[in-house]
């Protein structure tokens, strides 16, 4: 609820870069789905090898993270166009 209320008080400046870092993170996140699930049909013999020794979760957890780094740079440099950083 909290969450919520902080967010109603930001101006319409930072929810427009907020919304900008979300709507990449949720795009590259459903891309690097996507991209899993199309490699590993083309690729069944690394599929089941990368499942044994654990680096299907490494992979991803990798990625995932590149996506989260990506988001914020994006967001970050959304508020610097919009200006708010020169508060």
């Amino acid at each position: 609820m909290t969450t919520l209320l902080s967010f109603a008080t930001v101006s319409g400046n930072e929810k427009i870069a907020i919304g900008v870092g979300l709507i990449v993170f949720v795009v590259l996140f459903f891309k690097l789905i996507g991209g899993f699930i199309r490699f590993f049909f083309r690729h069944p013999i690394w599929f089941l090898l990368l499942l044994l020794v654990g680096g299907v979760g490494f992979a991803f957890s990798f990625l995932l993270g590149g996506a989260v780094i990506l988001a914020v740079l994006v967001g970050g440099g959304a508020f610097w166009l919009l200006g708010n950083f020169d508060q």
